[in-house]
């Protein structure tokens, strides 16, 4: 099947790009599910109206306006391939009635390349809503949306001679695969109607799959407001927001907000929202009324005062009527966390996102049909100044579809250079500020679940704003995934896809691509926390530091590792006498801090 993979026209001129235009081009594209939670409903006192499971087909009818046989079914396959790999359910909280039946509708398997679709499913029978002038239609869905993708439900009340449409899924991304139980207002057309119908659409022309299941009307509450789209990002930053980011990389300021969303049936008066990320930082923001639905935006510039730790955030809204212990207040709570370290520079979020909200899929050398190689990139704002702004290696997050055996290489590309699309071949390297040489993935990488791979030396950068990239070959034998966090909806030009030989394409979330950042020009003198020392050494080295738990990796001035250890104690002891006269890197990793420092082999 045939994804067209869309780059949003993009702010260039800020980025400090030229020559840069929005491009379109026909793409293979396999993405891989590694976790999607599964949505629960919020428990609540409601008052169901109707509900359908699908266990009965004879209540459905089903039609399409294209003259063919791409119509709705119901369906109980579990087969992961539905839908170019949407896949069936994935229900461990056992919420959805998958079992008995749901509603299907697999763009991919009916699609023809150039096609249409439209297509109906419509409950035949009648539903009596006069008795509730409010009321929602929650549905389990899963569902992969694509750009001609429409995923519709219509209501009518005059048995079926005119329809209402209520379009859901306008919020959601491309290519993104969800799970989530979800709720439409449907009061402008079927509140207080006595003879009221529904029927699901799909509108698309050979795209992924929407599967719905346990539908109901429920009486819409009065009150339920609910905290949506949180955010935090450096204010020079783009709109990017990273899930790691190095002290002597925080900006001076950051944007903080949300919206608050009024889902009941009535106004939500002297509405506000507090945002909370602990230490001190809170920041409170007066909305007002919320008349029903309606969506307020929130926020401002705030300068908080950041060190070292994961920053678990709380974006709260409340008002007169709904406070903390209302029946629907779960939902006016959204959790955002991020975090600083001392030396580890990451736009993904893995790991630090809250549980209940981190999804994350992969990308990878096998996702496009493009034979001469793809290139993976992340962008970062180093404003660390000369000493800080040193890469000394990038870390990529793996999954186990990663074969051993796969050859890479990362390098650090200037945005203008990125966005040129001027590379032909993996070997065609020209204007990348450094590169590594090319890395073999071995099974313990994959076992893992990441890969290290160094600059033959640090790289040490000016402040600005750089691509962090992993260059990958097309080999059926060999793959390389990489995990993409979509926690987070990111501006299109913070991670993106260069197809070599072709162009430059948006990824639209956070690839798990990470700098291990070090630090420039300390001596043994100046850095208490790692010393090397005979320096000259001819058969042993001995490399002290304060870390008692990390790694100690010896790499040559080619990025080769030629020594890997685990720290051991205070100080751990090299034999360097197989190694060539030269100059070689130490770099100390604990995850969290990044040491390196020269010395030479001289026998």
């Amino acid at each position: 099947m045939k994804k067209i993979y869309l780059l949003t026209a993009l702010a260039f001129a800020s980025l400090g790009v030229s020559a840069q235009k929005q491009k379109l081009a026909a793409k293979e594209m396999n993405v891989e599910v590694i976790q999607q939670p599964t949505v629960k409903p919020t428990a609540q006192q409601k008052v169901t109206v109707w509900s359908n499971d699908f266990s009965t087909a004879s209540q459905w009818a089903f039609s399409n306006l294209t003259n063919d046989n791409q119509d709705w079914v119901i369906s109980t396959s579990t087969s992961t391939s539905l839908g170019y790999s949407t896949g069936a359910w994935v229900d461990p909280s056992n919420t959805v009635t998958n079992e008995n039946g749901y509603a299907l509708f697999d763009s991919d398997l009916v699609g023809t390349n150039n096609g249409n679709q439209d297509a109906f499913m419509t409950f035949t029978g009648s539903i009596d809503c006069s008795m509730y002038p409010n009321v929602v239609l929650e549905f389990n869905q899963r569902v992969r949306m694509w750009q001609t993708t429409e995923t519709i439900f219509e209501v009518s009340n005059d048995n079926g001679a005119t329809w209402v449409q209520f379009p859901v899924n306008l919020d959601k991304a491309t290519s993104t695969l969800y799970q989530e139980n979800s709720q439409v207002n449907i009061s402008s057309a079927a509140g207080g109607q006595a003879n009221v119908k529904v029927r699901l659409r799909y509108v698309g022309s050979w795209d992924y799959a929407w599967l719905v299941d346990d539908l109901k009307i429920v009486e819409q509450p009065a009150y339920d407001l609910r905290s949506l789209a949180p955010f935090v990002a450096g204010t020079n930053n783009l709109g990017i927001e990273y899930g790691k980011t190095p002290v002597a990389h925080l900006d001076a300021s950051y944007d903080i907000g949300g919206s608050a969303f009024n889902f009941g049936s009535a106004t939500n008066t002297n509405t506000v929202a507090s945002v909370n990320f602990g230490a001190g930082l809170t920041y409170n923001y007066s909305i007002g009324s919320i008349l029903t639905n309606d969506t307020i935006a929130y926020g401002a510039t705030e300068t908080p005062n950041l060190t070292v730790g994961v920053y678990n955030g709380t974006y709260t809204v409340s008002s007169t009527e709904e406070v903390s212990g209302s029946a629907l207040f779960a939902n006016n709570i959204y959790n955002r966390n991020f975090a600083v370290t001392n030396n580890v520079y990451a736009m993904d979020g893995i790991g630090v996102n809250p549980t209940s909200t981190q999804t994350t899929t992969t990308l990878g050398s096998d996702s496009f049909n493009t034979p001469t190689g793809t290139i993976f990139g992340n962008m970062y704002h180093l404003r660390g100044g000369n000493t800080n702004n040193v890469v000394v290696s990038l870390e990529i997050g793996i999954s186990s579809a990663t074969t051993a055996g796969t050859s890479i290489q990362v390098a650090m590309i200037d945005t203008a250079t990125f966005f040129a699309d001027g590379y032909q071949s993996l070997t065609d390297l020209n204007g990348n500020i450094a590169e590594s040489d090319f890395y073999t993935v071995t099974a313990a990488d994959v076992s893992a679940g990441k890969i290290t791979v160094f600059f033959p030396q640090p790289v040490a950068l000016a402040d600005d704003a750089y691509y962090a990239a992993v260059l990958t070959e097309v080999n059926a034998a060999n793959i390389i995934r990489i995990l993409n966090d979509e926690t987070v909806q990111q501006p299109s030009y913070a991670s993106m896809i260069h197809l070599i030989g072709d162009a430059t394409y948006s990824n639209g979330n956070a690839f798990a691509i990470r700098m291990n950042m070090g630090v420039l020009g300390l001596d043994e003198s100046a850095n208490a926390n790692l010393s090397v020392y005979p320096n000259p050494s001819s058969d042993v080295v001995t490399i002290e530091s304060n870390m008692t738990e990390g790694s100690i990796q010896i790499i040559d001035l080619t990025g080769k590792v030629v020594a890997n250890q685990t720290v051991n104690g205070v100080a751990t002891a090299f034999n360097t006498a197989a190694l060539t006269n030269g100059m070689y890197t130490v770099i100390l990793t604990n995850g969290s801090t990044v040491e390196t420092r020269k010395f030479i082999v001289q026998h």
